[in-house]
């Protein structure tokens, strides 16, 4: 336990020593360990280092291969996936499919360079399995190489897609109609638009069917139309007042309160003045 430890061994062990060889700085090296390094006690713990390591080893867990030789000397390069469905490879990171993530043991790919030119960094599950990824090798540092298709869950058809949104609307049947005519209108871009709706779902629920009513009548046929109907509902609740009863929503703005108007006599009688 000590601050610099490079520092230390510079200036105890390698200071003013001159080694003929390799062996003889690592022979001298073990030495100085066990007579200076590891055996005095620590100023600061009270203890000996090589006392205290025996504690400390029966806690510690073998670490992963590393990166750099692994990535130069092996064809078929290991790789645990990330939470955020994500690899690391040279210092970069790489995109898998959704859902790759796994708990562990089953949570590892296993990467390949192809190419002579341009080289493409194949990712498959296994090491003779199907290919899920691919992507093209980027020699900056510190970039997210990113498939936007890996953000897609591909587990679940279109259909099942407007049929989970669907199930949240009390009036499943303009629902059903409105979903459609989104699906059309984007046809392309129909699984993204459905996933915006779902995500809409899952945080404003209680705003989906007044937003859907209005989005209807004012011939909104767009999921981030109907995610901006929501929010803004949401922002003029702060701003209504509710009858319960009539289930009505009144602006502030309009609400007529009657104030009192008293006679200028009233005040010239508290402050004392003269009657006029």
């Amino acid at each position: 336990m000590i601050e610099n430890v490079m520092k230390y061994i510079k200036g105890n062990f390698a200071d003013s020593r001159v080694f003929t060889n390799i062996d003889d700085w690592n022979t001298r090296a073990l030495e100085w360990l066990g007579r200076t390094g590891n055996k005095n006690v620590h100023n600061t713990i009270k203890k000996r280092p090589v006392e205290v390591f025996l504690l400390e080893k029966q806690h510690l867990q073998p670490v992963s291969p590393l990166l750099s030789k692994e990535s130069i000397c092996a064809d078929i390069i290991p790789r645990t996936v990330n939470k955020d469905n994500t690899i690391r490879f040279q210092s970069n990171r790489y995109s898998v499919p959704v859902g790759t993530y796994r708990s562990q043991p089953d949570n590892q790919v296993f990467l390949e360079i192809q190419g002579e030119d341009v080289n493409v960094l194949v990712i498959r599950k296994q090491p003779d399995g199907d290919i899920i990824a691919e992507h093209q090798i980027s020699f900056e540092k510190g970039k997210l190489i990113k498939n936007r298709n890996h953000t897609r869950d591909r587990s679940k058809g279109i259909e099942e897609l407007k049929r989970s949104v669907i199930s949240h609307f009390k009036d499943q049947e303009a629902a059903h109609m409105y979903v459609n005519e989104i699906c059309l209108k984007y046809a392309r871009y129909r699984r993204d638009q459905l996933a915006i709706l779902k995500m809409v779902m899952k945080e404003d629920s209680e705003w989906i069917n007044l937003a859907l009513q209005k989005c209807i009548d004012e011939k909104l046929y767009s999921a981030n139309d109907f995610r901006d109907v929501v929010s803004y509902l949401k922002k003029s609740n702060d701003e209504m007042i509710w009858i319960s009863e009539e289930k009505i929503c009144i602006p502030t703005s309009e609400i007529q309160v009657e104030v009192p108007i008293r006679s200028l006599d009233t005040y010239t009688s508290i402050l004392g003045g003269p009657d006029q």
